[in-house]
């Protein structure tokens, strides 16, 4: 699955072991099957930030002869629940701004907030479905105990392709090119105290809507 969802190269793919030693120091491997078949997973490990524990939500991935079935959703929804068995309040991952259907899922399906935004986070990688950009990333922070922000007023909107893949077959320059306006427009609104707390999606754009707030969001939680 990992091959099949990240077109991962074999030496970036992770090992049996990894999931193991995860689920056996306080992270969490979850599976969704349809029959016998593993057609969804998710993969989670214990962090600490601040002096505070949370959870770092390492890779999810759904086959994609099993997209649009809620099957990622339904792994989210069951990681929050464990995560709540266990004492946790906030998980983390990270996800490339430019996918919009990510965003969308991440922001406007679950809740989570986006306030940091790393360049180039992981380098350069090769074999995947970031190839061709650099691996910029953001960081989505799913405060599940808390309620959710409601874009309302002072909303910024930073608008993105509606699929960057597309354009990138289209015009590698061209998407280079939005992946360089995206990555300048993001750090502007967070070094302005702006956050990430909502995504619009259509047919033909995409878009991320900032508010004001982002050193107060969620602080004492």
């Amino acid at each position: 699955m990992q091959r099949e969802c990240f077109h991962r190269r074999d030496i970036d793919l992770l090992p049996a072991r990894f999931y193991v030693v995860v689920n056996s120091i306080g992270g969490l491997v979850l599976g969704a099957f349809d029959g016998d078949r593993l057609v969804g997973f998710l993969t989670t490990m214990p962090g600490s930030r601040e002096g505070r524990p949370y959870w770092y939500s390492q890779m999810l991935a759904v086959a994609p002869d099993h997209w649009k079935c809620g099957i990622g959703s339904q792994l989210k929804l069951a990681q929050r629940d464990r995560a709540r068995d266990r004492g946790i309040s906030r998980i983390e991952w990270t996800f490339d701004p430019l996918e919009a259907r990510n965003a969308y899922f991440n922001t406007h399906k679950l809740g989570a907030i986006v306030r940091r935004y790393y360049p180039n986070h992981y380098g350069e990688i090769q074999g995947t479905l970031s190839e061709g950009l650099e691996s910029d990333r953001v960081v989505a922070e799913w405060w599940i105990d808390q309620p959710r922000v409601i874009p309302a007023t002072g909303i910024r909107r930073l608008f993105i392709p509606a699929d960057i893949q597309s354009l990138k077959q289209q015009s590698l320059p061209s998407a280079r090119d939005v992946q360089m306006r995206v990555r300048e427009q993001f750090l502007k609104n967070l070094q302005e105290d702006y956050f990430v707390a909502g995504f619009e999606r259509t047919d033909e754009w995409s878009a991320y809507l900032f508010v004001p707030g982002a050193s107060r969001v969620y602080q004492g939680d």
